[in-house]
């Protein structure tokens, strides 16, 4: 009996935190459950009118935003800066902080059951330790990723070739920490070399140095979060199937419930359409995010997979009820 009180309180330790844990895509969407690519997303959602649309859409079921230190319009320009919701360089005339972000969303979520989740995408170690506390005091329960680019990638992304300054991946991922029932988005930052003529292609990968630099950062941190790795769609579409990095780096980190999250900026035009849905089919539909323009999701050739993994699924079925049947008759 004296051991029944630490029983108790621990006990009630745990349904505290399971009562604050946020549910994963999937359990708030199971149909895309097998099929990751099929999650739609509302991309750079930064200001009022379009986080409105965004919560007015039926399609919608991510929200994705940036998260920088600013101040809004409405603020005087002596206040220090805080966490806003937009992207560099285009930071004036800012209409919305991450805390009215956060209350919208999960006020259309309690209020009206709207079914979302929310990307916050972090741009500089200031602006996410700044938000921890802001995150953790409205006890989100629907999914949440937090995204920051904590190593530098393809092609040769340092700052000194231009490509944005990587997040500090320690401070990051200690913070993370912070917020048990986020999903860890961590990815690479990346550059873009000049592209001409109409049927430019893209040069440049992933490599495996980075993928294992990514591995070794995760497991130094000890975190037993979920993680997916965002990665630009023209890079992606290089992975090469014998070195197959991606496929390693999800190996690799099995552990941490890995997935992929392809991503594409609109600028980035001609991407091999062909070879990024090989790329997918190869690592899975059930292991990849898209969160691409449309344009491009249009050209992308998934179906197959779809319908290989679901006629490997019958078989299997059927194999099963024949043995069942074979055991009845004997």
């Amino acid at each position: 009996m004296a051991h029944a009180p630490i029983t108790i309180t621990a006990l009630l330790m745990l349904a505290l935190t399971h009562s604050s844990m946020s549910v994963t895509v999937q359990e708030l969407f199971p149909d895309v459950k097998n099929n990751l690519t099929l999650v739609k997303w509302s991309h750079a959602i930064n200001n009022k009118n379009m986080l409105n649309a965004a919560l007015a859409s039926n399609e919608t079921m991510m929200i994705e935003a940036d998260v920088v230190l600013g101040i809004l319009k409405t603020d005087n320009n002596s206040t220090p800066p805080y966490p806003v919701m937009g992207h560099p360089p285009h930071l004036q005339n800012l209409d919305l902080s991450l805390e009215e972000f956060l209350k919208h969303i999960l006020d259309a979520h309690s209020k009206e059951n709207k079914k979302v989740g929310m990307k916050l995408d972090f741009k500089s170690i200031e602006a996410f330790e700044a938000s921890i506390d802001i995150v953790k005091k409205h006890n989100i329960t629907v999914p949440l990723w937090v995204n920051a680019d904590i190593l530098e990638g393809p092609v040769n992304a340092t700052t000194a070739n231009g490509a944005p300054l990587a997040v500090n991946a320690k401070l990051f991922l200690d913070g993370a920490a912070k917020l048990p029932q986020a999903l860890l988005s961590i990815g690479w930052t990346t550059r873009v070399l000049s592209q001409t003529g109409l049927n430019a292609t893209y040069t440049g990968n992933y490599t495996l140095e980075q993928a294992n630099i990514m591995i070794s950062k995760l497991q130094d941190s000890k975190t037993n979060q979920s993680v997916t790795y965002p990665v630009r769609a023209c890079f992606v579409a290089n992975d090469d199937k014998d070195t197959d990095v991606l496929g390693k780096l999800l190996t690799n980190s099995s552990s941490n419930n890995p997935t992929l999250t392809v991503w594409s900026a609109v600028e980035d035009k001609n991407v091999n359409a062909t070879k990024l849905s090989e790329v997918i089919k190869r690592i899975g539909v059930e292991k990849v995010y898209l969160d691409v323009p449309e344009e491009l999701y249009n050209k992308l050739s998934l179906n197959s997979a779809i319908n290989t993994k679901n006629s490997k699924l019958i078989q299997f079925s059927s194999l099963l009820i024949a043995a069942i049947a074979s055991l009845r008759i004997h």
